[in-house]
């Protein structure tokens, strides 16, 4: 997949997705009036239409589906924006999806855990209740009478479902269950969903399966699926010189790593700048792919008493990776007071421009002098930040390059 094409069904979804795909580091384009012909997207984009379809017949919402799906090759990846209530032509907008490409399967995930929309058994459920005992069942212009999203295909598509059990399982289990259902001929599978750790779960097993997998969700499946299978054409790789090694910090790391490409490198306990550099330069040497965050990082055997050197030498190996893969790097993160002070210290930069509190007490903002200068920069804690404080930072650097 080279780009991709969400189609969506109103001019407010497709605002929604295109700002769940720009807060992972993607190129985003949002088209919300397509007229004549349509901008192809460059590799690497996302290209987001409104396709308006949402008031319009069964058969309007065919056709234009229809006609939109036709005019992307199969190197570009297309799928469907849904309504987190299950509201619009889901099964007709789904098929025409299908029936451009023959050989792929839809993974529906209607899930929105950060809205209160999850999926469990099938079912949709609205701030933990049934779809049809809401006020969505009285919409005057989409009743919605079911929650059993299997329900909207069956009959008409070969469905499947993958259940809670199994996502709890992890990447791998759903991977193998997918990838049995499609070898089945099923063309829509239905996935539950609780939980944003579910919907990562979901995309990192999606992204594993040979074949093409069209996202059928709200937004936050897709641009999950998308981080892992569409990486960012110019938002390049995120520097992370974490010097602190408390415990907060490591789940942080681990959360990161379970949801972005990362290549590690340590700092060895005891080790020195002189003997230290060797080590980095061949190791960014062996990198063919930078991945989405870069991690410097001292070993957890660190000797109690030596911070302080630590944090210097860290701040040296930030310093030397930005200078050899230069505008490779988006932006750099900086966790712990002394690492951040001292790598301010030796690149000469006096000042930064203040740019926003990604969480609290986590500052993003931008250098503004010395050998760094305009580079993106956040800085926080050993102990600040939620346990996806790493991986908003690293998202909001990469945002920040776009």
């Amino acid at each position: 997949m080279r780009a991709f094409a969400a189609l969506c069904d109103d001019l407010t979804g497709s605002s929604v997705q295109s700002i769940l795909l720009k807060d992972r580091g993607l190129s985003v384009r949002q088209i919300i009036r397509p007229a004549g012909e349509l901008p192809a997207p460059e590799d690497g984009e996302a290209i987001v239409i409104n396709c308006d379809t949402r008031r319009r017949s069964p058969g309007e919402a065919q056709e234009i589906f229809r006609r939109f799906a036709s005019l992307f090759p199969p190197s570009v990846g297309i799928g469907k924006r849904i309504d987190t209530t299950l509201r619009g032509h889901i099964l007709d907008e789904t098929a025409e999806l299908l029936s451009a490409r023959p050989g792929a399967a839809a993974l529906v995930v209607p899930a929105y855990p950060a809205s209160g929309r999850t999926t469990v058994g099938g079912y949709h459920l609205l701030g933990g209740s049934l779809l049809e005992r809401t006020e969505v069942a009285r919409d005057p212009l989409w009743p919605v009478s079911s929650s059993y999203v299997p329900g909207y295909f069956s009959g008409t598509l070969p469905c499947g479902l993958i259940t809670m059990e199994t996502v709890k399982l992890g990447p791998p289990a759903v991977t193998e269950a997918l990838s049995a259902l499609v070898s089945d001929g099923v063309r829509v599978v239905v996935a539950d969903a609780m939980t944003a750790e579910d919907i990562e779960t979901l995309a990192e097993g999606a992204a594993s399966v040979k074949g093409e997998i069209i996202p059928v969700d709200p937004g936050p499946f897709t641009a999950a699926f998308l981080g892992r299978k569409l990486p960012g054409r110019n938002s390049g790789t995120a520097l992370a010189v974490i010097g602190s090694t408390s415990e907060k910090t490591a789940r942080q790391i681990a959360w990161t790593e379970g949801k972005l490409r990362c290549s590690l490198f340590t700092l060895l306990p005891g080790e020195r700048t002189d003997d230290a550099l060797p080590r980095l330069r061949a190791f960014l040497a062996d990198l063919h792919d930078h991945g989405d965050f870069l991690l410097i990082r001292p070993s957890p055997e660190i000797v109690r008493g030596s911070e302080a050197a630590t944090a210097a030498v860290l701040a040296d190996l930030g310093r030397e990776t930005l200078r050899i893969l230069g505008r490779k790097i988006c932006g750099i993160l900086l966790s712990g007071g002394d690492t951040a002070a001292m790598f301010f210290e030796g690149s000469g930069t006096a000042s930064l421009a203040p740019g926003e509190e990604i969480q609290p007490l986590m500052m993003g903002g931008r250098i503004l002098d010395g050998e760094f200068a305009g580079l993106a920069a956040v800085t926080k804690g050993g102990l600040i930040g939620e346990e996806d404080g790493i991986y908003r930072a690293v998202q909001w650097l990469r945002k920040e390059r776009n």
